[in-house]
């Protein structure tokens, strides 16, 4: 035997390279269910998005390739300095409004009132929901209340207090009940308050039964004149 072995009968060894390793097919196994799914259905339902963002993206790019051959071509020098310069002017005018906007003062306006006097607010809140017994004798109150200076000033104050806490829809009625209502009213019907005088002789009018209303003779007309007229 010849040490040669290459060149015995003409055969000729080719080389070979030790990283080249042969590719296995990849063997096919029936999708089933692993870890609780339907292998299949996951495939499936994750394709069709994925096929449908492909196309997108394919079609997107041939579109944007169009328009932007299309654009240039219709963008001539003269189309484009009139572009410029109308874009400019708009720039110009945007700006210019919004710097008045921001030299221009907020407007501090106060909400308007949603009742006109202390009587109307007397009458169209107050009497309906403070309701209180009043006997003339531990409870004192008078009817024609605008009577006493200190029962409109304090009246007064609580219906300048609601305007303002109604404002706030979370805890306003809240407060003005708490700070104002159960302070005011408590003194106007103590019977050392300004009412202390009301419950004497046969005061008919000043007293009411469990339940009712709060006594209340309107004021003579003109008395307590509807400010929001009078400020419009």
């Amino acid at each position: 035997m010849s040490d040669n072995w290459g060149d015995d009968d003409g055969i000729e060894a080719e080389p070979f390279d030790v990283d080249d390793e042969p590719t296995a097919e990849r063997e096919e196994r029936e999708p089933g269910r692993m870890f609780g799914l339907d292998v299949a259905e996951v495939v499936e339902s994750m394709a069709r998005p994925a096929i449908a963002r492909t196309l997108q993206k394919a079609v997107r790019d041939v579109v944007n390739e169009v328009v932007d051959a299309e654009v240039t071509e219709q963008l001539d020098p003269s189309v484009i300095e009139e572009l410029q310069a109308q874009a400019a002017t708009a720039a110009r005018r945007a700006v210019g409004a919004a710097l008045d906007e921001l030299d221009e003062e907020p407007a501090n306006e106060e909400p308007e009132l949603y009742f006109g006097s202390v009587d109307e607010f007397v009458r169209g809140f107050l009497l309906p929901n403070y309701k209180r017994r009043v006997d003339g004798q531990r409870v004192m109150w008078a009817a024609e209340w605008w009577k006493y200076a200190e029962a409109v000033a304090r009246l007064d104050a609580l219906w300048r207090a609601w305007e303002h806490l109604r404002q706030d829809a979370q805890t306003g009625m809240s407060v003005w009940f708490r700070d104002h209502a159960e302070h005011h009213m408590s003194i106007l019907l103590s019977t050392d308050g300004p009412f202390a005088a009301a419950g004497e002789g046969k005061n008919s009018e000043n007293v009411n039964d469990k339940g009712e209303q709060l006594p209340y003779i309107a004021p003579p007309e003109g008395l307590f004149p509807d400010v929001r007229e009078v400020s419009a």
